[in-house]
């Protein structure tokens, strides 16, 4: 799918409010702009088999995101009347019984290693304010806020337990925050640069600590880095073009988009050891998922860093792609049946 400056408000159910000057917030990073990737590529060659997960009878599932390793897997379970969250490891389904918390709506969207998830509940379906949280052997903790009365998701964690999200309030706009694993119920908000008092958002947070995320006003947005160490910036976009967002980080790479020459956006790949980058120009895609080996998950397809292809079925994506590999996601944004994908 090529995607162009004016593209249409395809978005999740539920869309934050606008960051800065005209910065949305998709619930999922990245997969708005990729859900619908026809994986139109030249150069394909690597071939996939899709293996479905397992899913109660009579629904459909999704994968949000897994563990560097591949083992572990969250997401969401649809039967016709309700939604659970589901977590599968080493292949084999289990629901999060997420009856000790209230509200209308609650969405898992990343696992660590050990199995911690990370995710969101929304209280009511007027204010449409959320509460992040992390769900541990059993149990629901909630995060606090920057801001008093903001509402914060959780999008991302790494094996240490550093959780990544953002937070916003009404006429504050948009911030990217950091719930430290060595500084329990506290939360840091990142530093932005001068002159922009809100208006970013994180993508995901790497080992180390780094963080990816985009600087409005969006679009074309401007790629950015919060590193461990050192001071944040800018990612560097290739001569020609105008900017672009992040969808992901892991093992020191960044996956992302950039709008081209065309005024479509490629797929995008920066090595942050290397200071390399590239950009993928042959390839119809949203970013939405890196591993450290530079292999980027989109729609419908699966770009490795030398620009070798794997095709899949037009509509599915790959909400994430471990180390070894392996990726999973979705047959279809709505109504899908989650997939893993093996030999990738």
């Amino acid at each position: 799918m090529e995607m162009k400056h004016n593209r249409g408000p395809r978005r999740r159910a539920v869309l934050a409010a606008a960051l800065g000057a005209g910065l949305l917030m998709p619930m999922t990073p990245a997969l708005a702009d990729a859900q619908a990737g026809t994986g139109d590529a030249r150069g394909t060659g690597v071939v996939c088999g899709m293996v479905p997960l397992p899913t109660p009878a009579g629904a459909t599932s999704s994968v949000n995101g897994g563990d560097l390793t591949g083992r572990y897997l969250v997401g969401q379970v649809d039967y016709p009347d309700r939604r659970v969250g589901a977590v599968w490891r080493d292949g084999r389904y289990a629901e999060i019984d997420a009856s000790s918390i209230s509200g209308v709506q609650v969405d898992y969207r990343d696992v660590n290693r050990y199995g911690v998830v990370v995710g969101e509940r929304m209280t009511d379906n007027q204010s449409f304010h959320t509460d992040a949280f992390i769900y541990r052997d059993g149990k629901f903790t909630f995060l606090p806020a920057p801001r008093a009365g903001d509402s914060v998701q959780a999008i991302g964690i790494n094996s240490r337990g550093d959780v990544v999200g953002n937070s916003f309030g009404n006429g504050n706009g948009w911030l990217p925050v950091v719930w430290p694993a060595d500084r329990p119920g506290t939360v840091r908000a990142l530093p932005l640069p001068a002159g922009l008092s809100t208006g970013a958002l994180a993508s995901g947070i790497d080992e180390d600590g780094s963080v990816a995320g985009i600087l409005s006003p969006y679009p074309p947005g401007t790629p950015y880095l919060w590193p461990a160490k050192g001071k944040p910036h800018a990612l560097p976009v290739p001569a020609g073009s105008i900017g672009g967002q992040v969808a992901a980080i892991q093992g020191g790479m960044v996956a992302g988009d950039v709008y081209a020459a065309d005024d479509a956006t490629r797929p995008t790949l920066w090595n942050l050891a290397t200071g390399g980058l590239t950009m993928h120009e042959a390839v119809r895609s949203g970013s939405i998922s890196v591993n450290a080996r530079g292999t980027i998950g989109g729609g419908g397809v699966i770009v490795h860093a030398d620009g070798r292809v794997s095709t899949l079925a037009a509509g599915s994506f790959v909400s994430t792609i471990a180390d070894t590999g392996v990726a999973a996601g979705s047959t279809a944004q709505f109504n899908g049946q989650a997939v893993r994908w093996l030999g990738c």
